[in-house]
């Protein structure tokens, strides 16, 4: 063993360049390991920290159900011996209007016991009435406002209420609201709300069980008591998995930055036992045995794959820590776990080693009579098809049939079996397809001229080796592409899906107040709308004999009905909701009677889309349906925008117009689908950095392949720098093969990813919707852009040192 250990060594650091490749592939997928490791210990702890601060400074916490009605509920455990106080926790959701801004806002009580509040301002004062409240340093920069700004706050159809900010605090988190913004007020300013809890402190924590067995007979129904610090653990408990899906996506980007990283190792020791067939002949030949010579090829895997550990996993902690800070999920400060972090290590030298076993199975038939030959080792040969290929294909066809099944049956459990089936199959299919295909590619290269022919004949006489650089762009790309695809796509299907189910695009209403003309005037003005105008509501009674009075919405607007509702222009039908006309057991076109006042209208029943997203119950009808004698109250208006609109600016500038207005509220499509979207676009966020990532990892393997290529075929540089061929054409074949590569492997993954990705989007939302094609046509091109790019540049230094072979310097070798 102490041979073996000290041949690898010598091997090292006589040609340490040899595996630089090997080293920054292993840095880059143990450091992307490291990375999620690390964003799953820092984000989970943050997830905690948030969800569990306000419970940290408090014994006991009461919790009521729903059932209590009575607002003071709370005063009775007051009384119990033991119990030092007792401070309600209350929170509403409103919004808030401040600057040119409004948005949604939580708001939760300020306990007025000073021990129980979980934080401290950092700058003005703590509120004192019903008028004031502090807040979230983030939620003043997002507003644009400051301590002393005077905002407005308005809950479901009550009156608005102006309040002051008195002060300022940096939570160092982003509370789990749901919200856009977050305030926090004095109990006050939740006048007649039944607290859903309350937080107390005891005058001895060491008898806290002796106080809870006192206070729960105290309580009565509805009402339980329990340590505090039990249920700070059972709210991180909930929220600690938050991350989940997020983590696993990440590792999902790990194992295929693994997958690459294992491709460029087991190429790059396939070109080193080339290289070194004579020198491992040799050794046979002097006694070496087969398993030495083994175990020669894997303690350099081991010792380059070490190396590689020890600067990945530093690295990957590092932009773990950077992932949880920017999404702002990191408030617990740095977590990391040392034996994830060893198994994230082990498994980098452990892929390493397993990705050389190959080549140094391939070494050791190498028979020492190899030794006494001159020939060089033939070129790594075409690629046949054999019993692999033809295992590869079937079980490709059988993946691509399961998520075909998965597509049209929208089950997304079977997309994922049928996607690891698919993915098994093209490991083992790519590699002889792409080697299968260098032939008629060299052909084609030789129209381009001399330096092109000549890196065709290379590529193809090396057909394993080039099929196996190109299969780790193949897996990068492929993940890329059916990303990319399933991001636009599912957003073109959401978007499509909500155009359909929401005829108007944008709208604002009040509660049943004339709208102002101000407002009106404004949304007209918005650009993306192509029509708008007002709606006019009136009171109506519908033949549910249900005590409330719903609003009956009319059109008074000849355009904008026959945009949005074109079978009420003319006609006396009234559009209902289906659910609606389903409870009642009416069918569509069936007879309604509808009382308006003290007249009674004989409509036509029509379910539609548009009754069921109008903000407000139950009909729309056409003005001429009404009549002239009911008179009708203009509370809204709608806007209309071309297909295909722009989501995100309509939706900015339509809450511009309604911040100026703290009498309506928003409506339409635009208020839909947010969630999906943020989703699609951190998958398109992924994807960028998957780019990035594949990018780096096969640069190097390309690189690597072809400066180990370039030793390896130096009499042959050197035969052509004797014929007269320029050191310019030379650098000129090297990009050529290195720009095949990376061409191959792009294309071959962009055909596996985009069915791939279109079956994925159809089986996630096939059952609600039906799915959009939407190709990524300038994302698929910015891929190829890149693998051009990549091929040049993984050309640059091995085509450096081709220029410089001497051409009697090379014959003589």
């Amino acid at each position: 063993m102490t041979m073996v250990l000290a041949l690898a060594w010598s091997q090292l650091r006589t040609y340490p360049a040899r595996l630089i490749a090997i080293v920054a592939a292993v840095t880059l997928a143990t450091g992307f390991l490291a990375a999620t490791a690390t964003f799953a210990a820092t984000s989970s702890e943050g997830l905690r920290r948030t969800a569990a601060a306000p419970l940290t400074t408090s014994d006991i916490v009461l919790d009521a159900d729903e059932t209590i009605t009575d607002p003071r509920w709370y005063e009775a455990a007051a009384a119990v011996p033991g119990i030092r106080s007792v401070d309600p926790q209350y929170a509403r959701t409103v919004t808030v209007f401040g600057g040119s801004r409004r948005g949604a806002a939580n708001v939760q009580s300020v306990a007025a016991t000073p021990e129980v509040r979980w934080f401290a301002l950092d700058r003005g004062a703590w509120p004192a009435g019903p008028g004031e409240v502090v807040a979230d340093q983030r939620t003043l920069d997002d507003l644009g406002v400051d301590v002393g700004a005077e905002l407005t706050f308005r809950q479901g159809a009550q009156a608005p209420v102006p309040v002051t900010v008195t002060g300022a605090a940096d939570l160092g988190f982003r509370p789990l609201t749901g919200s856009d913004f977050r305030f926090y007020a004095d109990p006050a300013f939740f006048a007649g709300d039944v607290p859903a809890a309350a937080l107390s402190l005891v005058d001895d924590p060491s008898r806290l069980d002796e106080v809870l067995s006192g206070l729960r007979p105290v309580l009565g129904p509805g009402i339980t008591a329990g340590s505090a610090a039990s249920a700070a653990d059972q709210a991180a408990a909930r929220f600690a998995g938050g991350n989940g899906q997020l983590v696993v996506l990440m590792l999902a980007f790990a194992t295929v930055a693994l997958l690459a990283a294992v491709l460029v190792i087991a190429n790059t020791f396939h070109v080193i036992v080339v290289q070194r067939v004579r020198q491992i002949a040799l050794l046979r030949l002097v006694g070496g045995r087969r398993k030495q010579v083994n175990r020669v090829v894997l303690v350099e895997a081991a010792i380059a794959g070490v190396a590689g550990a020890v600067t990945g996993v530093p690295a990957g902690v590092g932009a773990g820590y950077l992932g949880a800070d920017l999404l702002e999920i990191n408030g617990g400060g740095l977590r990391v776990s040392l034996p994830m972090l060893f198994l994230c290590a082990l498994v980098g030298v452990l892929a390493t080693v397993l990705a050389a076993w190959l080549p140094a199975r391939r070494a050791t038939r190498i028979p020492p009579v190899r030794a006494l030959q001159d020939a060089a080792e033939p070129p790594a040969g075409a690629v046949r098809g054999g019993p692999r290929l033809v295992v590869g294909v079937v079980v490709t066809a059988v993946g691509g049939a399961l998520l075909a099944v998965a597509a049209a049956g929208a089950s997304l459990p079977l997309a994922m079996a049928g996607g690891v089936l698919l993915s098994a199959g093209l490991l083992a299919a790519l590699p002889r397809l792409i080697g299968l295909l260098l032939s008629p590619v060299a052909r084609l290269l030789e129209r381009f001229g001399v330096a092109a022919g000549l890196a065709g004949t290379s590529l193809s006489q090396n057909a394993r080796r080039t099929a196996s650089a190109a299969m780790a762009v193949v897996v990068g790309a492929a993940l890329i592409t059916a990303l990319a695809v399933a991001a636009t796509s599912g957003r073109a299907t959401v978007y499509t899906d909500l155009e359909a189910r929401y005829p108007v695009a944008a709208g604002l209403r009040t509660d049943g107040t004339a709208i102002s003309g101000a407002t009106v005037a404004a949304l007209a003005e918005v650009d993306g709308l192509v029509a708008s105008g007002t709606v006019g509501t009136v009171a109506a009674r519908f033949p549910d004999g249900g005590q409330a009075t719903p609003k009956l919405l009319a059109v008074p607007s000849a355009e904008l009905a026959e945009r949005v509702a074109p079978q009420v222009v003319d006609q006396p039908v009234v559009l209902l909701p289906a659910a609606y006309l389903a409870e009642l057991g009416l069918a569509d076109g069936a007879p309604i009677t509808v009382t308006v006042g003290k007249r009674s209208l004989a409509l036509t029943v029509r379910a539609s889309r548009l009754a069921d997203t109008t903000g407000q119950l139950l009909g729309v009808v056409g003005q001429r349906a009404l009549g002239d004698g009911i008179v009708t109250t203009p509370t809204a208006v709608w806007g209309v925008a071309a297909a295909g609109f722009d989501r995100d600016r309509l939706a900015a500038d339509v809450n511009a117009v309604a911040a100026r207005d703290v009498q309506v509220q928003v409506g339409g499509g635009i208020t839909e689908g947010g969630d999906i979207a943020n989703v699609l676009a951190i998958l398109l966020g992924l994807s960028v950095g998957m780019l990035a990532v594949t990018v780096v990892i096969a640069l190097l393997g390309i690189a690597n392949l072809l400066g180990l290529s370039v030793v390896e075929r130096a009499r042959e540089l050197a035969l052509l720098r004797a014929l007269g061929t320029r050191r310019g054409r030379l650098r000129a074949m090297l990009a050529v093969e290195a720009v095949t590569i990376t061409v191959l492997g792009t294309v071959a993954g962009v055909v596996v990813g985009v069915p791939v990705g279109l079956a994925g989007v159809a089986a996630a939302v096939g059952a609600t919707a039906d799915p959009v094609i939407r190709l990524p046509w300038g994302q698929l091109a910015v891929l190829v852009v890149a693998a051009v790019v990549t091929g040049v540049l993984a050309s640059l230094l091995p085509a450096r040192r081709a220029a410089r072979v001497a051409p009697a310097e090379g014959l003589t070798r």
